[in-house]
């Protein structure tokens, strides 16, 4: 289990570094590189970690079976169908980033227009709560830390109501007409959607995480 463990923590640095570097390109209309791996482009870095997620996740789910049909106590059973469940989220998180975000940033590219101040501000500081959360998860899990994965509970639903507000926020803008919000309208809407999706899968990790970690 251990072992297990320590290849889930694997996982859940892998899609953190994913999620963290997936925003710059909508920053930015420059060529970016992947910065641990300079001879990739950011967007080669991202498929390649996702490659890796799919892979790890194929084969922490395998082991995880051999080991649920030894003599395990009611614990340890848990803990097992608790990281295949968390092993599973990570998957899909990472899925989203290399499914829905990397073809939003083509989309954006071509529109040669920027995201409104505003709306650039609330983008940054939405996906900066999320990937704060992504960090708390790996304390939590290293730990198996009932009380932090509960405080990453209590903040997916406080992020949930922050992006119902920035999405109002944006609404306004357009109904204000302004140049910026429409033509980047829809771009904004998904992308605020994907990292919602994320913080939702954020808060089933820690749950799957409290139930393990209160045995």
């Amino acid at each position: 289990l251990e072992l297990a463990r320590s290849e889930v923590a694997r996982m859940s640095a892998i899609f953190g570094r994913m999620l963290e570097s997936i925003i710059e390109p909508f920053k930015t209309n420059d060529d970016l590189l992947d910065q641990k791996y300079p001879q990739l482009s950011l967007i080669e870095g991202v498929e390649m970690r996702e490659e890796k997620l799919d892979f790890l996740e194929e084969r922490i789910v395998l082991y995880l079976r051999k080991i649920g049909q030894q003599e395990l106590s009611i614990e340890q059973i848990q803990e097992v169908y608790g990281m295949m469940s968390i092993v599973n989220d990570i998957e899909s998180i990472g899925d989203i980033i290399d499914k829905n975000m990397i073809p939003l940033i083509a989309k954006k590219s071509a529109l040669n227009t920027d995201f409104s101040s505003e709306g650039r501000e609330e983008l940054e500081v939405f996906h900066t709560k999320i990937c704060k959360q992504i960090s708390r998860l790996n304390d939590a899990f290293s730990e198996l830390n009932p009380e932090i994965a509960r405080r990453i509970m209590l903040k997916e639903e406080k992020y949930s109501d922050l992006e119902t507000e920035y999405r109002t926020r944006h609404l306004e803008r357009i109904h204000e007409e302004r140049k910026e919000s429409i033509e980047t309208h829809e771009i904004h809407m998904e992308l605020m959607d994907l990292l919602k999706q994320i913080n939702v899968y954020t808060g089933d990790i820690a749950k799957s995480i409290h139930a393990i970690g209160e045995k």
